[in-house]
């Protein structure tokens, strides 16, 4: 926590100087454009976007963060398997050799061992995970630390830094107080940086360290005290946590508002416009909230299903079919 504390110290979050409020590129396209450059290794275009990044705050079609995609692309490898990870661990190390005070290249690589770690635990409950899963789990969990800690004594700052702690702390089960202050230290940095916020509610999933009801609890809290429509953008961000056909989320979602959510995704749409993500998540709480008028307005607006949040295809496909029914 110490290492979190000074990170920020004597900084001051840049006003961002997008050209447009309303983003037009996709998140597809910016994906393929990351990977090909990585792929490449094309470093030097790499830290020049991180850079312009970090001054721009550019936004996505949907309003997600160019950063926060940034790093997912490059720390996430193609074929997650081992040899797949291998490949991009050496690939990224390749970036590190070449910029040597590369705060973006450190950062990808410690988020890289995150996901890392969870190939080495697995999927399944934490009760039948072995102890050998266990032990590979935190050691790859040490790594991402020990990248973050070397990328806070270079003199770059970014605001992903902080998203990637919030992924160890959830890993090595980090206290509720300790989670909560590393989030407000994040939002000193970088006040806009929503995914810090859905970062936390992760955190706060009952299949992890939280209570029922703790995820809508935080999400009114913290959104009741911005201005509309932020409020229920903010709102409708925070909740798509629950956005997922599962026992746990099954119980909490009752309790959400679903005015409040309808009201975050039109709010979001028209500041931000929307993408399949957005879409697959409206669809999904319309139809658990029997909203046939907004499931229908969201399936028209996806692409394809998204699985973590609908479980099967064929629960996608039933659910489309009853929002278009008369």
């Amino acid at each position: 926590m110490k290492a979190v504390h000074d990170y920020g110290r004597n900084h001051s979050s840049p006003v961002a100087s997008r050209a447009s409020e309303k983003p037009v590129e996709t998140y597809e396209h910016y994906y393929a454009h990351i990977t090909d450059l990585l792929v490449q290794e094309d470093f030097t275009q790499l830290e020049k976007i991180a850079q312009q990044n970090r001054v721009e705050k550019g936004l996505l079609l949907g309003g997600r963060w160019k950063s926060y995609e940034f790093f997912a692309t490059t720390a996430y490898p193609s074929s997650a398997d081992e040899p797949g990870y291998g490949t991009r661990i050496e690939l990224l190390k390749k970036w590190i050799a070449a910029y040597p005070e590369s705060s973006a290249a450190r950062i990808s690589l410690a988020e890289l061992y995150i996901y890392y770690a969870f190939l080495a635990r697995g999927d399944g409950y934490a009760d039948s995970v072995t102890d050998d899963q266990w032990k590979l789990f935190h050691e790859r969990t040490a790594l991402a630390v020990q990248s973050l800690m070397d990328a806070s004594r270079l003199k770059e700052r970014d605001p992903h830094w902080y998203a990637v702690w919030q992924m160890v702390g959830q890993n090595d089960a980090w206290s509720k107080a300790a989670m909560r202050d590393l989030l407000s230290q994040a939002l000193t940095f970088e006040p806009g940086y929503y995914h810090f916020y859905r970062l936390h509610a992760q955190f706060l999933r009952p299949v992890w360290f939280g209570e029922p009801g703790e995820i809508q609890s935080f999400a009114e809290e913290v959104s009741s005290s911005r201005p509309e429509p932020n409020g229920s953008i903010l709102y409708f961000q925070i909740m798509s946590s629950l956005a997922c056909y599962c026992n746990w989320s099954m119980r909490d979602l009752p309790h959400a508002s679903w005015p409040k959510l309808r009201q975050g995704y039109i709010g979001l749409t028209q500041l931000y416009g929307t993408d399949n993500v957005a879409a697959n998540r409206l669809a999904y709480f319309a139809t658990m909230f029997g909203d046939k008028a907004a499931a229908r307005e969201g399936f028209d607006s996806t692409s394809s299903a998204i699985l973590d949040i609908w479980d099967t295809q064929g629960f996608f496909d039933s659910s489309r079919e009853w929002a278009n029914s008369p």
